[in-house]
Protein backbone atom coordinates (compact mmCIF):
# COMPACT_ATOMS: atom_id res chain seq x y z
CA UNK A 1 0.00 0.00 0.00
CA UNK A 2 1.42 3.36 -1.05
CA UNK A 3 0.99 6.72 0.67
CA UNK A 4 0.21 8.17 -2.77
CA UNK A 5 -2.68 5.80 -3.55
CA UNK A 6 -6.41 6.42 -3.27
CA UNK A 7 -6.93 3.31 -1.14
CA UNK A 8 -4.49 4.66 1.45
CA UNK A 9 -5.77 8.25 1.42
CA UNK A 10 -9.45 7.40 1.10
CA UNK A 11 -9.79 4.21 3.15
CA UNK A 12 -6.82 3.07 5.26
CA UNK A 13 -5.81 6.43 6.73
CA UNK A 14 -9.25 7.76 7.74
CA UNK A 15 -10.35 4.41 9.21
CA UNK A 16 -7.09 3.92 11.12
CA UNK A 17 -7.07 7.51 12.36
CA UNK A 18 -10.73 7.55 13.42
CA UNK A 19 -10.43 4.28 15.37
CA UNK A 20 -7.18 5.47 16.96
CA UNK A 21 -8.77 8.63 18.35
CA UNK A 22 -11.96 6.78 19.35
CA UNK A 23 -10.15 3.96 21.17
CA UNK A 24 -7.76 6.35 22.88
CA UNK A 25 -10.70 8.35 24.24
CA UNK A 26 -12.92 5.39 25.20
CA UNK A 27 -10.58 2.46 25.94
CA UNK A 28 -7.26 4.07 26.83
CA UNK A 29 -3.80 4.40 25.33
CA UNK A 30 -2.76 0.74 25.46
CA UNK A 31 -5.79 -0.49 23.51
CA UNK A 32 -5.36 2.33 21.00
CA UNK A 33 -1.66 1.50 20.67
CA UNK A 34 -2.53 -2.15 20.05
CA UNK A 35 -4.91 -1.06 17.28
CA UNK A 36 -2.15 1.04 15.70
CA UNK A 37 0.17 -1.99 15.73
CA UNK A 38 -2.49 -4.16 14.06
CA UNK A 39 -3.14 -1.48 11.43
CA UNK A 40 0.60 -1.08 10.79
CA UNK A 41 1.07 -4.83 10.32
CA UNK A 42 -1.88 -4.87 7.93
CA UNK A 43 -0.27 -1.97 6.05
CA UNK A 44 2.94 -4.01 5.75
CA UNK A 45 1.13 -7.23 4.76
CA UNK A 46 -0.80 -5.42 2.02
CA UNK A 47 2.43 -5.34 -0.02
CA UNK A 48 3.15 -9.09 0.34
CA UNK A 49 1.62 -11.08 3.18
CA UNK A 50 4.34 -13.75 2.91
CA UNK A 51 6.95 -11.39 4.32
CA UNK A 52 4.85 -10.54 7.36
CA UNK A 53 6.05 -13.84 8.85
CA UNK A 54 9.66 -12.81 8.19
CA UNK A 55 9.09 -9.47 9.92
CA UNK A 56 7.33 -10.98 12.95
CA UNK A 57 9.93 -13.74 13.37
CA UNK A 58 12.74 -11.22 13.28
CA UNK A 59 10.87 -8.96 15.70
CA UNK A 60 10.34 -11.89 18.09
CA UNK A 61 14.00 -12.92 18.06
CA UNK A 62 15.18 -9.34 18.57
CA UNK A 63 12.77 -8.73 21.44
CA UNK A 64 13.97 -11.93 23.14
CA UNK A 65 17.61 -10.89 22.65
CA UNK A 66 16.86 -7.41 23.95
CA UNK A 67 15.48 -8.90 27.18
CA UNK A 68 18.62 -10.99 27.69
CA UNK A 69 20.89 -8.02 27.01
CA UNK A 70 19.00 -5.81 29.47
CA UNK A 71 19.16 -8.50 32.16
CA UNK A 72 22.90 -9.01 31.72
CA UNK A 73 23.58 -5.28 31.47
CA UNK A 74 22.05 -4.76 34.92
CA UNK A 75 24.70 -6.96 36.53
CA UNK A 76 28.03 -5.74 37.87
CA UNK A 77 29.90 -7.70 35.22
CA UNK A 78 28.00 -6.90 32.06
CA UNK A 79 30.45 -8.44 29.59
CA UNK A 80 27.82 -11.02 28.68
CA UNK A 81 25.49 -8.20 27.62
CA UNK A 82 27.98 -7.09 25.02
CA UNK A 83 28.41 -10.64 23.75
CA UNK A 84 24.66 -11.10 23.39
CA UNK A 85 24.45 -7.73 21.67
CA UNK A 86 27.07 -8.89 19.16
CA UNK A 87 25.07 -12.08 18.62
CA UNK A 88 22.00 -9.96 17.90
CA UNK A 89 23.84 -7.71 15.47
CA UNK A 90 25.22 -10.73 13.63
CA UNK A 91 21.74 -12.30 13.48
CA UNK A 92 20.25 -9.15 11.93
CA UNK A 93 23.09 -8.77 9.46
CA UNK A 94 22.76 -12.42 8.42
CA UNK A 95 19.04 -11.96 7.75
CA UNK A 96 19.73 -8.79 5.79
CA UNK A 97 22.62 -10.43 3.95
CA UNK A 98 20.64 -13.54 3.08
CA UNK A 99 17.93 -11.57 1.35
CA UNK A 100 19.92 -8.65 -0.01
CA UNK A 101 23.49 -9.77 -0.69
CA UNK A 102 23.51 -13.56 -1.13
CA UNK A 103 22.80 -13.44 -4.86
CA UNK A 104 25.30 -10.60 -5.43
CA UNK A 105 28.08 -12.53 -3.68
CA UNK A 106 27.19 -15.83 -5.34
CA UNK A 107 26.92 -14.36 -8.83
CA UNK A 108 30.33 -12.70 -8.53
CA UNK A 109 31.91 -15.85 -7.10
CA UNK A 110 30.58 -18.14 -9.84
CA UNK A 111 31.40 -15.54 -12.51
CA UNK A 112 35.09 -16.19 -11.78
CA UNK A 113 34.53 -19.73 -13.07
CA UNK A 114 32.38 -18.58 -15.96
CA UNK A 115 29.16 -19.91 -14.43
CA UNK A 116 25.88 -18.45 -13.28
CA UNK A 117 24.75 -18.43 -9.66
CA UNK A 118 22.86 -21.63 -8.74
CA UNK A 119 19.83 -19.64 -7.53
CA UNK A 120 17.85 -16.58 -8.53
CA UNK A 121 17.92 -13.29 -6.67
CA UNK A 122 15.31 -13.00 -3.94
CA UNK A 123 12.59 -10.39 -3.80
CA UNK A 124 13.52 -8.14 -0.87
CA UNK A 125 11.09 -7.97 2.03
CA UNK A 126 9.74 -4.45 2.18
CA UNK A 127 11.76 -2.09 4.40
CA UNK A 128 14.27 -4.77 5.40
CA UNK A 129 17.21 -2.33 5.46
CA UNK A 130 15.48 0.32 7.55
CA UNK A 131 13.92 -2.17 9.97
CA UNK A 132 17.27 -3.94 10.37
CA UNK A 133 18.98 -0.70 11.35
CA UNK A 134 16.27 0.11 13.91
CA UNK A 135 16.50 -3.35 15.48
CA UNK A 136 20.28 -3.15 15.66
CA UNK A 137 20.05 0.29 17.27
CA UNK A 138 17.62 -1.13 19.84
CA UNK A 139 19.97 -3.95 20.84
CA UNK A 140 22.92 -1.57 21.13
CA UNK A 141 20.81 0.84 23.19
CA UNK A 142 19.83 -2.06 25.47
CA UNK A 143 23.50 -2.83 26.07
CA UNK A 144 24.23 0.85 26.72
CA UNK A 145 21.42 1.11 29.28
CA UNK A 146 19.34 3.51 27.18
CA UNK A 147 16.18 1.35 27.05
CA UNK A 148 14.11 1.98 30.17
CA UNK A 149 11.03 -0.10 29.34
CA UNK A 150 11.21 -3.45 27.55
CA UNK A 151 7.58 -4.09 26.71
CA UNK A 152 6.28 -6.26 23.80
CA UNK A 153 3.54 -3.83 22.74
CA UNK A 154 5.89 -0.85 22.88
CA UNK A 155 8.51 -2.76 20.92
CA UNK A 156 6.03 -3.81 18.23
CA UNK A 157 4.86 -0.22 17.93
CA UNK A 158 8.45 1.04 17.70
CA UNK A 159 9.32 -1.40 14.92
CA UNK A 160 6.09 -1.38 12.92
CA UNK A 161 4.63 2.17 13.18
CA UNK A 162 3.52 2.52 9.57
CA UNK A 163 4.46 6.17 8.80
CA UNK A 164 8.18 5.35 9.19
CA UNK A 165 8.08 1.60 8.55
CA UNK A 166 8.99 1.52 4.86
CA UNK A 167 11.60 4.21 4.24
CA UNK A 168 12.32 5.91 7.51
CA UNK A 169 13.18 8.20 9.09
CA UNK A 170 15.22 5.85 11.28
CA UNK A 171 13.89 6.33 14.81
CA UNK A 172 15.17 5.37 18.23
CA UNK A 173 13.12 3.51 20.82
CA UNK A 174 13.38 5.86 23.79
CA UNK A 175 12.16 9.16 22.25
CA UNK A 176 9.32 7.45 20.38
CA UNK A 177 8.03 5.35 23.28
CA UNK A 178 8.23 8.35 25.63
CA UNK A 179 5.50 9.93 23.50
CA UNK A 180 3.05 7.09 24.22
CA UNK A 181 2.57 8.33 27.80
CA UNK A 182 -0.70 10.15 27.34
CA UNK A 183 -0.48 12.70 30.15
CA UNK A 184 3.02 13.72 29.05
CA UNK A 185 2.28 14.18 25.34
CA UNK A 186 0.77 17.61 24.64
CA UNK A 187 0.07 16.69 21.00
CA UNK A 188 -2.76 14.27 21.76
CA UNK A 189 -6.11 15.86 21.07
CA UNK A 190 -4.53 18.99 19.57
CA UNK A 191 -6.45 19.90 16.39
CA UNK A 192 -3.75 22.38 15.43
CA UNK A 193 -1.23 19.55 15.32
CA UNK A 194 -3.66 17.48 13.25
CA UNK A 195 -3.98 20.34 10.75
CA UNK A 196 -0.20 20.71 10.65
CA UNK A 197 0.16 16.99 9.98
CA UNK A 198 -2.27 17.26 7.09
CA UNK A 199 -0.24 20.16 5.70
CA UNK A 200 3.00 18.16 5.96
CA UNK A 201 1.34 15.21 4.24
CA UNK A 202 -0.06 17.41 1.46
CA UNK A 203 3.30 19.04 0.75
CA UNK A 204 4.97 15.62 0.64
CA UNK A 205 2.26 14.27 -1.66
CA UNK A 206 2.75 17.23 -3.99
CA UNK A 207 6.51 16.64 -4.05
CA UNK A 208 5.99 13.00 -4.98
CA UNK A 209 3.09 13.23 -7.45
CA UNK A 210 3.73 16.52 -9.20
CA UNK A 211 7.49 17.01 -8.94
CA UNK A 212 9.26 13.65 -8.50
CA UNK A 213 7.05 11.64 -10.86
CA UNK A 214 7.17 14.40 -13.49
CA UNK A 215 10.95 14.60 -13.36
CA UNK A 216 11.11 10.79 -13.60
CA UNK A 217 9.70 11.04 -17.12
CA UNK A 218 12.89 12.79 -18.20
CA UNK A 219 15.36 10.79 -16.11
CA UNK A 220 14.18 7.22 -16.73
CA UNK A 221 14.37 7.21 -20.58
CA UNK A 222 17.95 8.53 -20.48
CA UNK A 223 19.15 5.87 -18.05
CA UNK A 224 17.27 3.19 -20.02
CA UNK A 225 18.96 4.35 -23.23
CA UNK A 226 22.36 4.37 -21.54
CA UNK A 227 22.00 0.65 -20.84
CA UNK A 228 22.31 0.06 -24.59
CA UNK A 229 24.40 2.91 -25.95
CA UNK A 230 25.98 6.30 -25.26
CA UNK A 231 23.25 8.97 -25.28
CA UNK A 232 23.80 12.47 -26.63
CA UNK A 233 25.39 14.98 -24.27
CA UNK A 234 22.38 17.20 -23.72
CA UNK A 235 20.13 14.25 -22.89
CA UNK A 236 22.72 12.91 -20.43
CA UNK A 237 22.91 16.21 -18.56
CA UNK A 238 19.15 16.58 -18.54
CA UNK A 239 18.68 12.99 -17.34
CA UNK A 240 21.30 13.33 -14.59
CA UNK A 241 19.86 16.59 -13.26
CA UNK A 242 16.29 15.31 -13.57
CA UNK A 243 17.17 12.23 -11.50
CA UNK A 244 19.07 14.33 -8.95
CA UNK A 245 15.92 16.37 -8.38
CA UNK A 246 13.57 13.39 -8.69
CA UNK A 247 15.39 11.55 -5.91
CA UNK A 248 15.27 14.61 -3.67
CA UNK A 249 11.56 15.29 -4.15
CA UNK A 250 10.70 11.57 -3.94
CA UNK A 251 12.53 10.89 -0.68
CA UNK A 252 11.96 14.24 1.01
CA UNK A 253 8.31 13.93 -0.05
CA UNK A 254 8.08 10.54 1.66
CA UNK A 255 9.77 11.95 4.77
CA UNK A 256 7.35 14.90 4.87
CA UNK A 257 4.42 12.51 4.52
CA UNK A 258 5.81 10.31 7.31
CA UNK A 259 6.16 13.31 9.64
CA UNK A 260 2.67 14.48 8.71
CA UNK A 261 1.07 11.09 9.28
CA UNK A 262 2.79 10.71 12.64
CA UNK A 263 1.57 14.15 13.70
CA UNK A 264 -2.00 13.18 12.85
CA UNK A 265 -1.68 10.43 15.46
CA UNK A 266 0.04 12.77 17.94
CA UNK A 267 3.66 11.63 17.51
CA UNK A 268 6.79 13.44 16.40
CA UNK A 269 9.34 11.86 14.08
CA UNK A 270 12.85 13.23 13.44
CA UNK A 271 13.60 15.47 10.47
CA UNK A 272 15.34 13.72 7.60
CA UNK A 273 16.10 16.64 5.27
CA UNK A 274 17.26 20.21 5.77
CA UNK A 275 17.75 21.69 2.28
CA UNK A 276 20.77 19.46 1.45
CA UNK A 277 21.22 20.85 -2.07
CA UNK A 278 21.99 24.25 -0.53
CA UNK A 279 25.05 22.75 1.18
CA UNK A 280 28.38 24.49 0.61
CA UNK A 281 30.41 21.29 1.14
CA UNK A 282 30.03 17.52 1.08
CA UNK A 283 30.34 17.49 4.87
CA UNK A 284 27.37 19.85 5.15
CA UNK A 285 25.48 17.86 2.52
CA UNK A 286 25.64 14.70 4.63
CA UNK A 287 24.51 16.64 7.69
CA UNK A 288 21.39 17.68 5.79
CA UNK A 289 20.65 14.66 3.54
CA UNK A 290 18.95 11.60 5.08
CA UNK A 291 19.90 12.96 8.47
CA UNK A 292 18.75 9.95 10.49
CA UNK A 293 20.89 7.60 8.39
CA UNK A 294 23.91 9.90 8.81
CA UNK A 295 23.38 9.92 12.58
CA UNK A 296 23.02 6.13 12.68
CA UNK A 297 26.20 5.59 10.67
CA UNK A 298 28.10 7.99 12.93
CA UNK A 299 26.86 6.53 16.23
CA UNK A 300 26.71 2.82 15.38
CA UNK A 301 29.47 2.39 12.80
CA UNK A 302 31.96 5.26 12.65
CA UNK A 303 32.40 5.61 16.42
CA UNK A 304 32.59 1.82 17.07
CA UNK A 305 35.27 1.62 14.37
CA UNK A 306 37.28 4.05 16.48
CA UNK A 307 36.26 7.38 15.00
CA UNK A 308 39.22 9.74 15.00
CA UNK A 309 40.49 8.80 18.47
CA UNK A 310 43.48 6.94 17.03
CA UNK A 311 44.71 9.86 14.95
CA UNK A 312 43.78 11.82 11.85
CA UNK A 313 44.76 9.08 9.38
CA UNK A 314 42.73 6.46 11.26
CA UNK A 315 39.78 8.84 11.37
CA UNK A 316 39.92 9.30 7.60
CA UNK A 317 40.14 5.53 7.12
CA UNK A 318 37.15 4.90 9.39
CA UNK A 319 35.16 7.60 7.64
CA UNK A 320 35.90 6.11 4.23
CA UNK A 321 34.98 2.58 5.39
CA UNK A 322 31.75 3.91 6.91
CA UNK A 323 30.71 5.48 3.62
CA UNK A 324 31.73 2.37 1.68
CA UNK A 325 29.41 0.30 3.87
CA UNK A 326 26.73 2.97 3.55
CA UNK A 327 26.89 2.48 -0.20
CA UNK A 328 26.58 -1.28 0.22
CA UNK A 329 23.60 -0.79 2.56
CA UNK A 330 21.74 0.98 -0.25
CA UNK A 331 22.12 -1.91 -2.65
CA UNK A 332 23.97 -5.09 -3.58
CA UNK A 333 25.95 -3.93 -6.57
CA UNK A 334 29.34 -2.60 -7.58
CA UNK A 335 27.73 0.70 -8.51
CA UNK A 336 26.58 1.22 -4.92
CA UNK A 337 30.00 0.27 -3.57
CA UNK A 338 31.66 2.78 -5.88
CA UNK A 339 29.08 5.42 -4.96
CA UNK A 340 29.90 4.90 -1.28
CA UNK A 341 33.63 4.93 -1.97
CA UNK A 342 33.26 8.13 -4.00
CA UNK A 343 31.40 9.93 -1.22
CA UNK A 344 33.89 8.57 1.30
CA UNK A 345 36.69 10.07 -0.78
CA UNK A 346 34.80 13.36 -1.08
CA UNK A 347 34.41 13.51 2.71
CA UNK A 348 38.04 12.65 3.39
CA UNK A 349 39.21 15.36 0.97
CA UNK A 350 36.74 17.83 2.48
CA UNK A 351 38.01 17.17 6.01
CA UNK A 352 41.64 17.33 4.85
CA UNK A 353 40.94 20.67 3.15
CA UNK A 354 39.38 22.03 6.35
CA UNK A 355 42.44 20.89 8.26
CA UNK A 356 44.68 22.70 5.75
CA UNK A 357 42.60 25.88 6.11
CA UNK A 358 42.97 25.78 9.90
CA UNK A 359 46.73 25.32 9.56
CA UNK A 360 47.28 28.14 7.05
CA UNK A 361 45.49 31.40 7.98
CA UNK A 362 46.38 33.07 4.68
CA UNK A 363 44.78 30.26 2.72
CA UNK A 364 41.74 30.38 4.99
CA UNK A 365 41.35 34.12 4.45
CA UNK A 366 41.47 33.64 0.67
CA UNK A 367 38.97 30.77 0.83
CA UNK A 368 36.48 32.88 2.77
CA UNK A 369 36.28 35.24 -0.20
CA UNK A 370 34.89 32.52 -2.45
CA UNK A 371 31.17 33.25 -3.00
CA UNK A 372 28.84 30.83 -1.22
CA UNK A 373 26.89 30.37 -4.47
CA UNK A 374 30.02 28.96 -6.13
CA UNK A 375 30.53 26.47 -3.28
CA UNK A 376 26.87 25.41 -3.48
CA UNK A 377 27.17 24.92 -7.25
CA UNK A 378 30.33 22.79 -6.96
CA UNK A 379 28.88 20.67 -4.14
CA UNK A 380 25.64 20.15 -6.02
CA UNK A 381 27.52 19.12 -9.18
CA UNK A 382 29.66 16.59 -7.29
CA UNK A 383 26.56 15.10 -5.67
CA UNK A 384 24.71 14.97 -9.00
CA UNK A 385 27.63 13.26 -10.75
CA UNK A 386 27.79 10.66 -7.98
CA UNK A 387 24.04 10.00 -8.32
CA UNK A 388 24.76 8.57 -11.78
CA UNK A 389 26.37 5.56 -10.09
CA UNK A 390 23.51 5.38 -7.60
CA UNK A 391 20.82 5.29 -10.31
CA UNK A 392 22.55 3.15 -12.92
CA UNK A 393 21.65 -0.57 -12.86
CA UNK A 394 25.25 -1.50 -13.71
CA UNK A 395 28.68 0.01 -14.29
CA UNK A 396 28.34 -0.09 -18.08
CA UNK A 397 25.32 2.21 -17.91
CA UNK A 398 27.17 4.62 -15.62
CA UNK A 399 30.18 4.62 -17.96
CA UNK A 400 28.00 5.44 -20.96
CA UNK A 401 26.50 8.37 -19.12
CA UNK A 402 29.83 9.69 -17.86
CA UNK A 403 31.12 9.57 -21.44
CA UNK A 404 28.18 11.70 -22.54
CA UNK A 405 28.49 14.11 -19.63
CA UNK A 406 32.09 14.81 -20.61
CA UNK A 407 30.88 15.79 -24.10
CA UNK A 408 27.78 17.92 -23.43
CA UNK A 409 27.43 19.07 -27.05
CA UNK A 410 27.67 15.62 -28.61
CA UNK A 411 24.75 14.14 -30.55
CA UNK A 412 21.74 15.85 -31.95
CA UNK A 413 20.25 16.95 -28.62
CA UNK A 414 16.58 17.23 -27.83
CA UNK A 415 14.10 18.48 -30.42
CA UNK A 416 12.99 22.09 -30.17
CA UNK A 417 9.26 22.63 -29.85
CA UNK A 418 7.11 24.59 -32.26
CA UNK A 419 3.89 25.92 -30.80
CA UNK A 420 1.11 27.54 -32.78
CA UNK A 421 -0.93 28.86 -29.86
CA UNK A 422 -0.84 29.52 -26.16
CA UNK A 423 -3.30 26.65 -25.68
CA UNK A 424 -0.94 24.25 -27.45
CA UNK A 425 1.94 25.40 -25.26
CA UNK A 426 -0.09 24.86 -22.08
CA UNK A 427 -1.26 21.45 -23.30
CA UNK A 428 2.32 20.47 -24.07
CA UNK A 429 3.50 21.57 -20.62
CA UNK A 430 0.75 19.78 -18.72
CA UNK A 431 1.25 16.71 -20.88
CA UNK A 432 4.94 16.73 -20.02
CA UNK A 433 6.29 16.71 -23.55
CA UNK A 434 9.98 15.90 -23.78
CA UNK A 435 10.76 19.46 -24.90
CA UNK A 436 9.97 20.67 -21.38
CA UNK A 437 12.64 18.62 -19.61
CA UNK A 438 14.79 21.66 -18.98
CA UNK A 439 11.76 23.60 -17.76
CA UNK A 440 11.07 20.96 -15.11
CA UNK A 441 14.74 20.86 -14.14
CA UNK A 442 14.71 24.66 -13.78
CA UNK A 443 11.53 24.51 -11.66
CA UNK A 444 13.07 21.84 -9.45
CA UNK A 445 16.29 23.80 -8.98
CA UNK A 446 14.36 26.96 -8.17
CA UNK A 447 12.37 25.15 -5.48
CA UNK A 448 15.29 23.39 -3.76
CA UNK A 449 17.60 26.41 -3.92
CA UNK A 450 15.23 29.22 -2.97
CA UNK A 451 12.36 27.86 -0.86
CA UNK A 452 12.56 26.79 2.81
CA UNK A 453 12.24 23.17 3.79
CA UNK A 454 8.87 21.90 4.97
CA UNK A 455 10.14 21.77 8.56
CA UNK A 456 11.25 25.40 8.37
CA UNK A 457 7.99 26.46 6.75
CA UNK A 458 5.92 24.82 9.48
CA UNK A 459 8.29 25.65 12.38
CA UNK A 460 8.61 21.94 13.14
CA UNK A 461 10.61 21.01 16.25
CA UNK A 462 11.14 17.23 16.44
CA UNK A 463 11.86 17.33 20.19
CA UNK A 464 9.02 15.26 21.71
CA UNK A 465 8.05 17.68 24.49
CA UNK A 466 8.75 20.95 22.66
CA UNK A 467 5.75 23.27 22.25
CA UNK A 468 4.22 23.07 18.81
CA UNK A 469 3.18 26.06 16.75
CA UNK A 470 1.89 26.45 13.23
CA UNK A 471 2.58 29.81 11.62
CA UNK A 472 0.47 31.71 9.06
CA UNK A 473 -2.60 29.50 9.46
CA UNK A 474 -4.54 30.90 6.51
CA UNK A 475 -1.57 30.69 4.13
CA UNK A 476 -0.73 27.15 5.19
CA UNK A 477 -4.37 26.12 4.97
CA UNK A 478 -4.45 27.47 1.44
CA UNK A 479 -1.17 25.65 0.69
CA UNK A 480 -2.66 22.39 1.98
CA UNK A 481 -5.72 22.77 -0.23
CA UNK A 482 -3.72 23.62 -3.34
CA UNK A 483 -1.25 20.76 -2.85
CA UNK A 484 -4.04 18.26 -2.22
CA UNK A 485 -6.14 19.46 -5.16
CA UNK A 486 -3.33 19.23 -7.71
CA UNK A 487 -2.03 15.94 -6.31
CA UNK A 488 -5.42 14.19 -6.25
CA UNK A 489 -6.22 15.54 -9.73
CA UNK A 490 -2.99 14.10 -11.15
CA UNK A 491 -3.42 10.84 -9.19
CA UNK A 492 -6.73 10.32 -10.98
CA UNK A 493 -4.95 10.15 -14.35
CA UNK A 494 -1.80 8.21 -13.38
CA UNK A 495 -1.10 4.92 -11.62
CA UNK A 496 0.53 5.20 -8.19
CA UNK A 497 4.30 4.77 -8.33
CA UNK A 498 6.57 3.36 -5.63
CA UNK A 499 8.94 5.60 -3.73
CA UNK A 500 12.55 5.20 -4.84
CA UNK A 501 13.79 4.22 -1.38
CA UNK A 502 11.42 1.25 -1.35
CA UNK A 503 14.20 -0.49 -3.28
CA UNK A 504 16.62 -0.15 -0.36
Amino acid sequence: MLFNSFIFIGVFLPVTLALWWLLKAKAGMRIALAWLVVASLFFYAAWDVRYLAVLLTSVGVNFWLGGIILREAARADNSLAKRWMIVGVIFNLLVLGGFKYAYFLASNFFAVFGKAAPFESLVLPLAISFVTFQKIAYLVDCQRGMVLKHDPLDYLFFVSFFPQLIAGPIVHHRPLIAQTVEDKNPLFGNTEVLASGLCFFSIGLFKKIILADSLARYATPVFDLARQTVPDGESAWQGMLAYTLQLYFDFSGYSDMAIGLALMFGFKLPINFSSPYKATSIIEFWRCWHMTLSSFLRDYLYFPLGGSHQGVAAGYRNLWVTMLLAGLWHGAGWNFLLWGALHGSFLVLNHAWRYALSAFPVLDAAWRRVPAAALVAVTFLLVALAWVLFRSPDLATAWHLYQSLLHPFSGTGLPHPHWHSAAALLESFIGLSAEFGWVWVAIGLLIVMSLPSSAQLLSYDPTPNAPYSIKRRFTLGLLTGVCLWFSLKWMATRPATEFLYFNF
